[in-house]
């Protein structure tokens, strides 16, 4: 029981007799230490004293022996640790010890009759030291007999005085238990007195805290019939007249105090008679300080002047239910408020005053804006949002659900998820979900859905569950992401990322390609230069026949060069191609002459039919040219003796078109996907019209004919001959010419 007055006085107490207790111990243990120091140093000089009196006639008769015998036995007390005698001139001559002396603890220095002092030997006993002259009275005094006689010899003796220390820190512990035991007794002995005799201070002293607080039915029990039981008495007697005449005045402050909403109650002038402490803590104001103020005070500016046409209606009407208005408080901060009022009426009907009760509105508005924000952020959010019940039914979305969807929020509530199902989605992986959730776990994938017009897309989707204040599961939220484009974008990158493969592939492969095709002519061209030269006296016509071979390989070489020349400046943009309107036939007239001149070597007819010269196309004339012969090359080098290769014209829409027909040897037909990429050449099945070519032609012919915005195609039955067709845009006679133009 916490009573501050019995705890002053036993402190009080204890300060007292602790002093008096303590002054008495140090009193009695200085006594004691002083007595046992003085006993210790008088039995020190007694023992020196007495041994160099007996001493003398061992001095004058040299009597070790017996000397030595009388140490032993003066030396045998347990503080004597060494008894030392000396000779003139003061060396040693008879030495007792219990401890190891060391040469300077033998040595004597002192010059006077007797002295004592306290040292510390060189291996660490402290020691009391006590020595004295021994003189021999029989002795003559040096010169005319007169003074005092010379020293024969000295006594030194060692007491330990560590047994002193000892006895003395025994004292000390003694004495200390000694006064901690009368201390502790004589306290407790004090505070059963003290408490017996102030038992009713604190029963006394609770009630009376009790009564402060209004709880006016608290006795105090009376356990003496002294001056404290009659206090005891008196004040039983006035609670139980405190609490006949208040106990409906406490229930009624008990009952305000509890509120936790603003209760003001105002005379009918509108002046503030009382407040509650909730009103007090909110409005900030002390009650002094607002009790007789005008009830406007309360309200901001604008706000007071309407309370006083609210005030005029209420006193009309009698009561005002839940308005919502705004309270200013001191520091001149507003807070909304829900405010009600009614007016008081004494038994005759007159008016005593106005309740008014205003509850604080802030956190209500607070959360009212955090909603309004939330909600704000939900219907704008990107995501599609989707709040579903526990049996998985739309409770409500935002309106990217309905983007993305097409099913309106009207259309949505009520309706269960699996209107956005699939039909072919993974029943598996459907239930995985629904277990998860169910579970309390938050679950993400991704799933294919349908909207409402059948098209698939395909959502990452995050389902968490919501729980309410039971801790069940009753809603869950549900965001969907539109990942469709996105994975569309990955394949796209995929296959882009596979072309890049494919085409760091070509590139090694052309690389390699051109290695071999400039490595092989190379090295014939060597080889027959170095045959003709290391031939001796040859005929011409050998001579002649290896340089043939070797002009050959070289315009091979050449033509190889200009091919991938001509395709890196095609790749680069710098080829020009300049187009003018230009009539078909004629080029085609001009290639004519030059494939008979190749066709003849082998006895190929080359035949141009359909000779239109109304066909005009918009174009280079010269690369048109290079990829008209390159085409009829090819079939001039595939063709075998006596075949025939056409060339005809023919007019397609807006396009000229260019048909070269030969019944050669045909290409097999897995090798026409391949024919326009370079250095590619099917020479597995065409060995044996094998002429050298590079592989560069087609994709050359390829090139020129898109510069033209037109095509090549080509068409082959195996062992029975090839087509090729270009396609050209006529020229229209109304658009001017085209200037130079690069790389499409």
């Amino acid at each position: 029981m916490k009573n501050t007055l019995l705890h002053k006085l036993i402190v009080l107490f204890f300060l007292v007799f602790f002093s008096a207790v303590g002054g008495l111990t140090y009193f009695a243990y200085t006594s004691s230490r002083d007595a046992m120091l003085q006993e210790f140093k008088v039995r020190g000089r007694s023992l020196v004293r007495a041994i160099a009196s007996e001493s003398k006639t061992y001095y004058r008769n040299r009597d070790v022996e017996g000397f030595t015998t009388l140490l032993q036995s003066l030396g045998e007390t347990e503080d004597v640790l060494a008894i030392l005698t000396y000779r003139l001139p003061k060396t040693l001559w008879i030495e007792f010890a219990s401890i190891e002396l060391t040469a300077e603890d033998l040595s004597l220095h002192e010059t006077t009759e007797s002295w004592e002092k306290d040292k510390v030997l060189t291996k660490g006993h402290v020691v009391s030291e006590f020595g004295n002259t021994v003189v021999d009275s029989a002795k003559p005094a040096l010169g005319d007999g007169q003074g005092a006689a010379p020293p024969v010899g000295w006594i030194r003796v060692f007491l330990d005085r560590r047994a002193l220390e000892q006895r003395l820190g025994t004292l000390v512990t003694q004495t200390m238990i000694v006064s901690a035991l009368t201390i502790m007794l004589g306290g407790a002995v004090f505070t059963w007195l003290l408490r017996q005799s102030l038992y009713v201070i604190g029963p006394l002293t609770e009630a009376t805290k009790k009564v402060a607080q209004g709880d006016l039915r608290t006795n105090v029990p009376v356990s003496s019939h002294d001056e404290l039981g009659e206090l005891a008495q008196c004040f039983n007697m006035m609670t139980e007249q405190l609490l006949s005449t208040t106990v409906s005045k406490d229930y009624l402050d008990s009952i305000i105090r509890s509120m936790i909403d603003i209760l003001i109650v105002v005379n009918p002038e509108g002046m503030i008679r009382s407040v509650n402490q909730a009103a007090l803590h909110l409005l900030g104001y002390e009650e002094r300080e607002i009790v007789g103020q005008h009830m406007t005070t309360l309200f901001p500016q604008k706000e007071g002047l309407h309370f006083v046409n609210t005030f005029k209606e209420l006193l009309r009407k009698g009561m005002i239910d839940h308005g919502e208005m705004t309270y200013r408080t001191k520091d001149d901060r507003v807070f909304p408020i829900l405010f009600s009022a009614a007016v008081m009426r004494g038994e005759d009907g007159a008016i005593q005053g106005i309740a008014c009760i205003a509850k604080d509105m802030t956190e209500l508005k607070q959360a009212e804006e955090q909603l309004r924000l939330h909600g704000a952020a939900l219907e704008s959010a990107a995501n599609a949002i989707v709040i579903m019940d526990w049996r998985g039914r739309i409770t409500w979305a935002n309106p990217s659900f309905t983007a993305l969807t097409g099913y309106s929020l009207e259309e949505a509530i009520g309706q269960d998820m699996r209107i956005l199902m699939f039909d072919q989605l993974d029943q598996v992986l459907y239930q995985n979900l629904w277990d998860m959730i169910l579970s309390g776990t938050v679950w993400r994938g991704e799933v294919i859905n349908r909207k409402k017009d059948g098209t698939l897309f395909t959502v990452e989707q995050t389902i968490t569950p919501v729980h309410n204040q039971s801790g069940e599961i009753s809603h869950f939220v549900s965001i969907k992401q539109d990942v469709t484009e996105r994975r569309r974008g990955e394949e796209v990158i995929k296959v882009a990322h596979q072309t890049l493969k494919e085409l760091d592939q070509m590139r090694s492969q052309f690389f390699a390609d051109i290695s071999h095709e400039l490595r092989t002519p190379l090295t014939v061209i060597r080889g027959e230069a170095e045959v003709t030269i290391r031939g001796k006296d040859k005929p011409v016509a050998e001579y002649k026949a290896a340089l043939d071979r070797i002009v050959q390989l070289t315009d091979q070489l050449n033509k190889l060069v200009g091919d991938l020349l001509f395709l890196s400046r095609s790749e680069s943009g710098t080829i020009q191609i300049t187009k003018q309107p230009i009539p078909l036939i004629d080029i085609l007239l001009e290639v004519y002459q030059e494939a008979k001149v190749l066709a003849e070597k082998k006895h190929i007819t080359v035949t141009l039919g359909n000779r239109n010269d109304t066909l005009i196309v918009n174009g280079d004339p010269q690369r048109l040219r290079q990829l008209f012969m390159t085409i009829i090359d090819n079939a001039v080098n595939y063709t075998r003796p006596g075949g025939t290769i056409e060339v005809n014209t023919e007019l397609h829409g807006a396009y000229a078109r260019v048909i070269i027909a030969d019944n050669g040897i045909g290409i097999p037909e897995e090798d026409l996907p391949h024919l326009f990429q370079r250095f590619y050449r099917a020479q597995q099945q065409r060995q044996d019209f094998f002429h050298g070519g590079s592989g560069l032609g087609l994709p050359i012919a390829k090139w020129i004919a898109e510069a033209h915005n037109g095509t090549v195609s080509i068409a082959s039955v195996l062992h029975r001959g090839t087509t090729g067709t270009v396609e050209l845009p006529l020229h229209e006679s109304q658009s001017p010419p085209s200037g130079l133009i690069g790389s499409p």
